[in-house]
C-alpha cells in the first residue's frame, strides 16, 4: 500500500509540473521596432511572459547557504515575442542591480562573461536546434547543434552570426560599485536562418522554445538563472521541457 501511495504522489507531482510548461503565442507584426526600451506600440501590445527562477540543486549545500540563496527570484523580468516573414523578435526587460558584460567578441560562450539572454529554438520532432545569445554590450552568438550528442564541438559555431541585437542599460555597465536599475534587449532571429535545415518557420509548424537568463550581480549570493518556462533543473539543453512556440497568422 505504501508503494502505491508513493507512486500516486510522484504521478501527482509530475502532473502538476507538466501543467506549468509555458506555451508562447507570438503575434504577427508587419513592422517591429528594434528600440530596446520596448516602448514602441508593437511591443506595448505584445503579451508579457514572466521569467521563473531556476531550480538549484541544494542537496549538498549547508543550511546557511540554502537559506541565503533562497527560492525566490530576486531580479524579475519578462519576455515578449513578435514575428513576421523576416524575423522572430524576442524582447526581454529585466531588473538588475549590477549589469555585467565583459565579453568582447561575438560567437563566444558569453554566459561565462556576464549577463546573457539565451534563446533555444527546436522543431519538436527533429534532433537539431539553435542556441542564440544577446548581451548588454551588444555581443551575440549563434550555435547550431545537429543533435544534443554534438554539443560544443567547434563546428557548432562555424557559420555566420546572422542575428541582430539591440540593448539598453539603465545604469552603468560593468561598475559593481553603483546601483543599476536593469537592462533590456531585443534579439531578431532571421526566418531564413531558421529554415536553412529544411524545416519551415510559419504558423502550424511544431516549434519549441526556451528563453533563459544568466544574471551576474555583486549583490546576489549566487548567479541567478531564470527561464520563461519552468525547468525541473538548471539545464538549458533539456529540450524535452521546452514550451510550444505558436506563431499566430497575419490578421486578414
Amino acid at each position: 500500500m505504501k508503494k502505491i501511495l508513493v507512486l500516486l504522489v510522484l504521478f501527482a507531482c509530475a502532473a502538476v509540473y507538466a501543467q506549468k510548461k509555458v506555451a508562447v503565442e507570438v503575434a504577427y507584426a508587419q513592422e517591429v521596432s528594434m528600440d530596446a526600451s520596448l516602448s514602441a506600440v508593437c511591443w506595448q501590445n505584445a503579451e508579457k511572459y514572466p521569467l521563473h527562477l531556476g531550480k538549484y540543486n541544494m542537496r549538498d549545500w549547508p543550511k546557511s547557504k540554502r537559506k541565503n540563496v533562497g527560492n525566490k527570484l530576486r531580479n524579475p523580468g519578462y519576455v515578449q515575442f513578435l514575428w513576421n516573414e523576416k524575423n522572430l523578435y524576442i524582447g526581454v526587460m529585466m531588473e538588475d542591480g549590477d549589469v555585467v558584460a565583459e565579453g568582447e567578441e561575438d560567437q563566444a560562450h558569453l554566459y561565462q562573461m556576464g549577463d546573457t539572454i539565451e534563446v533555444f529554438l527546436k522543431p519538436r520532432d527533429k534532433n537539431f536546434y539553435w542556441e542564440i545569445y544577446g548581451t548588454p554590450n551588444l555581443k551575440k552568438t549563434v550555435f547550431f547543434y545537429p543533435g544534443r550528442g554534438r554539443l560544443f564541438v567547434p563546428s557548432s559555431a562555424a557559420h555566420p552570426v546572422d542575428v541582430s541585437v539591440t540593448a539598453a542599460v539603465d545604469g552603468t555597465l560593468n561598475d559593481w560599485g553603483d546601483q543599476d536599475k536593469g537592462w533590456s534587449v531585443i534579439i531578431a532571429i532571421p526566418v531564413e536562418m531558421l529554415e536553412r535545415k529544411g524545416y519551415a518557420f510559419r504558423p502550424g509548424q511544431d516549434w519549441t522554445l526556451l528563453v533563459a537568463r544568466q544574471n551576474y550581480s555583486a549583490d546576489l549570493p549566487l548567479k541567478e538563472y531564470s527561464t520563461q518556462t519552468p525547468l525541473p533543473q538548471i539545464d538549458f539543453h533539456l529540450y524535452e521541457e521546452y514550451g510550444d512556440l505558436i506563431l499566430l497568422p497575419k490578421a486578414k
